[in-house]
Formats: structure tokens, C-alpha cells, sequence
């Protein structure tokens, strides 16, 4: 009995990059966004890595972790966006649900890639003047 926000009304899909610049410019940082494009080919010289050393040491956990790290290629190259406007359920745009976020915190969301809490923010704030 809940209600998942799908798929918000922004007329696009964001690159990694736009997000990253996006979040600097809601939280207000001074300078230029500090953002490291890393090739996708990276997934799989850690996948192959990982999956030797479970293969030689005979180890489920390495095992395990080639598998996370299969799965985060899939999520990394696949596009995951609709462009059919029937398919898009949600009312608050990215930038919104950052906004959000910046300003009230959230525990734990492992659908998005900002995470935080008010308490921090307030204790970083007060360090911030202190300084």
C-alpha cells in the first residue's frame, strides 16, 4: 500500500555528468563541479578481476561480487528512460526531488544517487559559520 513516484514529467533523460552538475548547482557549491568520467570499459576489467580470483581461490563471495558488479554494468549501459508519455506516472521532476532532498535529507533512498540526512546538514552547517 504505497505509492511509487515513476518516472517523473522532465522532458529528458540526465547523463551521470548532468546530474553531477545539476547537484552541485542546488547545493550551491562554490566553483565548477569536480566530476571523473570513468570509461565503461573499467566494469569490465574489475568484472574479469573479480571473477579470476573467484574462479582461482574458489571463493562465493568473489563470486558474488563479479555478479554486483555484472549487474551494475547492465544498469550503467541499458536506458532505462521511456519516451512514451502514457509510461511516465510521476509529478515531481528531477531537479525537484534534489531540491528535496537538499533541503530536508533522507535516510536511505537506493533509487537515487543522492543520500544524506537533515541532522548531518544542520552539524555541517553549524561547522561551516564556526569556521
Amino acid at each position: 500500500n504505497s505509492i511509487w513516484n515513476l518516472g517523473g514529467p522532465d522532458e529528458q533523460g540526465y547523463s551521470m555528468r548532468e546530474q553531477g552538475a545539476m547537484i552541485h548547482g542546488i547545493l550551491k557549491k562554490d566553483g565548477e563541479p569536480k566530476l571523473l568520467g570513468v570509461p565503461i570499459g573499467i566494469f569490465d576489467v574489475i568484472i574479469n578481476g573479480l571473477q579470476w580470483a573467484a574462479d582461482t581461490f574458489q571463493s562465493e563471495k568473489l563470486d558474488d561480487a563479479a555478479e554486483l558488479g555484472r549487474i551494475g554494468k547492465y544498469y550503467a549501459v541499458e536506458d532505462m528512460l521511456t519516451t512514451n508519455e502514457s509510461e511516465k506516472y510521476g509529478k515531481t521532476t528531477l531537479r525537484q526531488h534534489y531540491e528535496y532532498i537538499a533541503e530536508n535529507g533522507q535516510e536511505y533512498d537506493p533509487y537515487t544517487t543522492v543520500f544524506g540526512n537533515a541532522k548531518a546538514k544542520a552539524e555541517f552547517q553549524k561547522q561551516k559559520q564556526e569556521q
